[in-house]
């Protein structure tokens, strides 16, 4: 069975793919690392903080666009809107539905974190190497991650008939096709 998120880790990963779209992954990690732990460091006795609670705290004190604007983050207006709707979800609960609700998650993301939190979930994040593979396989998907609902189902529901036919998960397929294409 494969390994799960722990909470901390789908906290942070929220927020990764609130910041992330459409940026570097590294520049982002690195600049999202940086925000929170300067806001930590203004809470004495917090070194095992959540991430949420931490962006909570910068909420509370109203300082949040401060740390956004320090760390140059970028979005203001996305992130002023979309940090307090992810910390305030229901992770007890947590489903594609409700990660699609927050401002700057879309479909691909929303999959990417159920996908690895819950791994035994049927879920596929569109990306390009996903749908690099399906193309090469004989279906007509297309360059970049559909933001229509049913004809991301559509490509959605083909790759997992995929993954049962070759005897995986979807993460292990996921996987298998991502790093193949990675090279």
């Amino acid at each position: 069975m494969p390994k799960r998120m722990t909470k901390l880790q789908l906290e942070w990963w929220i927020l990764f793919g609130i910041c992330v779209a459409g940026k570097s992954a590294k520049g982002t990690e690195k600049k999202l690392r940086a925000f929170l732990d300067d806001i930590r460091n203004t809470m004495p006795g917090y070194e095992g903080v959540s991430p949420f609670e931490i962006v909570k705290h910068a909420i509370y004190y109203k300082n949040l666009n401060y740390y956004l604007r320090k760390h140059k983050l970028g979005k203001y207006k996305l992130y002023r809107k979309a940090f307090p709707a992810a910390v305030n979800i229901d992770l007890s609960t947590v489903s594609v539905e409700s990660l699609e609700k927050i401002p700057g998650i879309g479909p691909k993301t929303a999959r990417m974190t159920i996908l690895y939190y819950e791994p035994e979930v049927d879920v596929v994040p569109l990306d390009t190497h996903i749908l690099k593979w399906l193309r090469a396989h004989g279906y007509d998907a297309p360059k970049s991650t559909p933001q229509s609902g049913k004809r991301y189902h559509e490509l959605e529901k083909a790759f997992i008939a995929e993954a049962k036919k070759r005897g995986k998960t979807v993460r292990e397929f996921d996987t298998e096709v991502w790093q193949s294409y990675r090279i």
